[in-house]
């Protein structure tokens, strides 16, 4: 489908409807814009809570629109906010769905929708290696994959 007549930025806006369209079925929602916000909250808390570093590699993940709403307004000089739990992230990405309208979403649930997602659309090498940037108090989040040796 066209949208631009662009290619390279047709693709992207294909791609990002997929991921979107995905998500809001791993949610079992049917707002668009819901699951938007709600998908950039996690993007956004993820990256927080990463050393610039790492959080450039993440991003790198991404289509290239999802990228760009993922380092929308990020401060690459903000010391990562210290995070001892689960709990922890689970309140930082609350904050983020209460200022984004969405007061009363289950930050836990949301997130590990986020990070299922994650780990279907990266290739296996890259998820392995996001899962090794995850701050620790995440990795329980991150769904199981089994993968073959």
């Amino acid at each position: 489908m066209k949208f631009t007549g662009f290619e390279v930025l047709d693709a992207t806006i294909q791609r990002s409807n997929a991921w979107l369209n995905e998500l809001m079925q791993e949610l079992n929602w049917t707002d668009r814009r819901q699951t938007y916000g709600a998908f950039r909250c996690v993007l956004h808390a993820l990256r927080d809570h990463l050393s610039p570093k790492d959080a450039v590699y993440v991003g790198e993940q991404l289509p290239m629109l999802i990228r760009g709403f993922y380092f929308e307004h990020w401060d690459v000089s903000s010391k990562p906010p210290a995070l001892r739990s689960r709990n922890d992230f689970s309140a930082y990405v609350s904050a983020h769905l209460s200022r984004a309208g969405q007061q009363g979403s289950n930050a836990e649930t949301i997130t590990r929708a986020v990070f299922r997602l994650l780990d279907r659309k990266a290739t296996d090498g890259e998820i392995d290696d996001i899962q090794h940037v995850l701050p620790s108090a995440l990795i329980d989040l991150w769904p199981p994959t089994l993968r073959a040796a």
